[in-house]
């Protein structure tokens, strides 16, 4: 594996995406208080792993830019994808209440992270309560995310979670926008519990009939309410 690119040490102070970071909700002073811990910025290029599964955990990441998946693996060798992370997301800090990482994260495309220091995180959060509080939002985001997967694998035919996947991953872009999907058909049936035939086919029956748009790893929800009526998703759900 090879080593990944030190890129510098981060500064909270001025760093740019501090407003969806675990610092986020700091004042200027508070984090001039802090400005002893300074992260690592590092680049990873994809399919890098950035942690393996049983690895000692000793570090915490948040993901400044790309996207990365989470992997667990069975002792018969076999893998499966859990979950899709992006920009701002907040990963590893199950080392915190563990000796080891229990999945693994692999970079989907290049992507820069900040890595940081479990011990000193540890500190950080007992001293700053902000801190800690926003580290708990962020465990209950990826509670309710997981909850919310098995409900959609155990309750919802394929084409529901397919097009309940597709219609969250575009959620907050204006309509007709091209947004990256860096997972390929194999790796989407993977997430979702579905054939890469089954989704083939459905992208295949969804860009003939206008629902949406796809182009060399792009994504584009061109009719968020004809696909919702036609697979019978409520208007509700993203």
């Amino acid at each position: 594996m090879r080593v990944p690119h030190h890129q510098a040490k981060g500064h909270c102070l001025t760093c740019s995406i501090r407003p969806i970071t675990i610092f986020s909700t700091l004042d200027a002073a508070e984090v001039e208080q802090i400005q002893a811990f300074q992260p690592a910025i590092i680049r990873y290029e994809p399919s890098e792993i950035i942690y393996h599964q049983g690895m000692e955990a000793r570090y915490a990441f948040t993901l400044r830019q790309g996207f990365v998946k989470i992997v667990n693996s069975l002792a018969d060798g076999r893998s499966h994808i859990v979950q899709l992370l992006r920009d701002g997301d907040f990963f590893g800090f199950g080392g915190l209440s563990g000796v080891d990482y229990k999945h693994s994260a692999i970079a989907l495309n290049t992507v820069d992270v900040c890595r940081l220091p479990l011990a000193e995180l540890l500190k950080l959060k007992h001293t700053h309560p902000k801190i800690e509080t926003e580290m708990t939002k962020r465990w209950l985001e990826r509670l309710h995310r997981a909850e919310s997967m098995l409900v959609e694998l155990g309750a919802k035919k394929a084409a529901e979670r397919l097009a309940s996947f597709l219609l969250r991953w575009c959620a907050g872009n204006a309509p007709n926008t091209w947004v990256a999907l860096p997972l390929n058909r194999a790796e989407i049936g993977e997430l979702l519990g579905v054939t890469i035939e089954t989704v083939s086919r459905f992208f295949a029956d969804w860009k003939r009939q206008g629902f949406i748009g796809e182009s060399r790893g792009n994504i584009q929800m061109l009719d968020a309410a004809g696909l919702r009526q036609a697979v019978g998703i409520s208007p509700e759900c993203r």
